[in-house]
């Protein structure tokens, strides 16, 4: 059996039940316990969350509450409840922690974590909203919902703008989407979706080009990418999970997997070890191994080489989370060292009548100040066509005035020279000839 020597990552899972504790993490090497989240229930499906690499946080199953709980510490932080309008069906956190989504049914709430500002709400899906996913950079997030729905938002527009709208809208699904995840690049990654209508769909985020349409024989639950964005791994509602090479796509856009007899179909894996519905997905940093969780309390450490699995971690009832996580010295530090600040949410914006509040941003590192901005980083292929005629406009006024200031200065010149020089001295002989007098 391989053995793993990867000490840079945890494990983090999450079941349905909380029965002993509400998460926990967990040592890939051995299968052990490391520590346990306690004192707050069961958590919703997919809200379990790092908060940067300070803290947990998980959305309540029962109640519209968020936990949070310090790495190093069992109980949640005291005098701080994240209440918010609903329960919540799905929720993600930029990477840096800066930034938080949840989903409130149909609805979606974008907060600012260091003094619980509400950004913004949107209302886009007509269905409740099932997951949200960030991009490796914080400047996107998706959303998918029941109604099969999937839009791309710019976390910088719905940040500033009072009435944003997504940059791209995706229909393809015609059955609820049941996960989405960004690749690793950035915006310039992969989008990928997977729905109960047996397919999976792998968008352009920048463009918002639909690339690859995969279609199986069973309906799809969740879904994850490889750190270098070359495998694709997709779980179905039979147990199966499989792998798809991106590297080596089909030439048309569609491509049907089907798998007969036991063997692979071309291009694709199939991992089996389960006997019901995959809910979690998550590969490690160096993508020699992923975890796979499933409804009936099963976590499966996978070695993708041999298609073994090394171990398996059990639960009392459904897994509700299960992914690696970099392991943090907050993990083991007898005293925390946060390096943010959280505070309560509020339930109302406090943008009234135009008057939009300070977007606070917390920086210990120096960071280029349009790191939210996603134009900044896909360039022309997504500008916004009004901000460019406004900088054009800009460029010429400019121009314009270093004209006026180059005429003023060749006027200043030439009066310099003649006071200077006393060109204008002249005295006349009697023949009428004009001779200069020089100084």
């Amino acid at each position: 059996m391989s053995q793993i020597a990867n000490t840079r990552e945890v494990i983090l899972t999450s079941d349905s039940t909380g029965e002993h504790w509400s998460a926990a993490t967990w040592d890939p090497r051995t299968g052990s316990t490391l520590s346990t989240y306690k004192h707050a229930g069961a958590l919703a499906q997919g809200t379990l969350q790092l908060l940067g690499d300070s803290y947990i946080i998980g959305a309540d199953l029962t109640k519209p509450r968020i936990h949070v709980w310090p790495l190093n510490n069992p109980n949640p932080v005291s005098n701080l409840r994240l209440t918010t309008p609903g329960k919540v069906t799905a929720l993600a956190c930029t990477p840096n922690g800066a930034f938080m989504v949840a989903a409130i049914s149909e609805k979606l709430f974008l907060w600012q974590v260091c003094n619980g500002k509400l950004l913004g709400h949107l209302s886009q899906h007509y269905q409740t909203v099932n997951c949200l996913s960030f991009s490796s950079d914080g400047s996107l997030f998706a959303s998918g919902a029941e109604d099969g729905l999937v839009f791309v938002w710019s976390l910088f527009s719905v940040a500033n703008d009072e009435r944003s709208t997504p940059l791209h809208g995706f229909s393809h699904h015609s059955l609820p989407v049941k996960d989405l995840r960004f690749g690793h690049p950035g915006p310039r990654g992969r989008l990928c979706t997977v729905s109960l209508d047996r397919t999976c769909n792998v968008y352009e985020p920048g463009s918002g080009i639909l690339l690859l349409t995969l279609v199986f024989d069973v309906p799809l639950t969740s879904v994850c990418l490889s750190n270098r964005d070359s495998d694709l791994f997709v779980g179905c509602t039979d147990g199966s999970v499989y792998k798809f090479n991106l590297h080596e796509p089909p030439r048309g856009i569609e491509h049907h997997v089907t798998v007969r007899d036991g063997s692979d179909s071309e291009g694709t894996v199939v991992f089996r070890g389960h006997k019901s519905t995959i809910v979690a997905l998550s590969t490690s940093i160096d993508a020699r191994y992923f975890l796979s969780g499933s409804t009936t309390g099963e976590v499966h450490l996978w070695d993708v080489a041999s298609r073994q699995v090394l171990r398996t971690i059990e639960h009392k009832g459904p897994i509700t989370a299960a992914f690696f996580a970099k392991n943090y010295e907050n993990f083991k530090v007898a005293d925390l060292r946060p390096n943010l600040v959280v505070a309560n949410l509020q339930r109302i914006s406090d943008d009234v009548d135009g008057k939009q509040s300070v977007v606070q941003v917390v920086s210990r590192d120096k960071i280029d100040p349009d790191f939210l901005r996603f134009e900044s980083f896909v360039g022309d292929a997504v500008e916004d066509a009004a901000a460019g005629d406004s900088q054009s406009g800009k460029l010429l006024e400019m121009r314009e005035e270093i004209e006026r200031l180059r005429r003023i200065n060749a006027a200043i010149y030439q009066y310099s020279v003649k006071q200077i020089l006393g060109r204008d001295f002249e005295r006349s002989d009697g023949n009428g000839a004009a001779e200069e007098q020089r100084p």
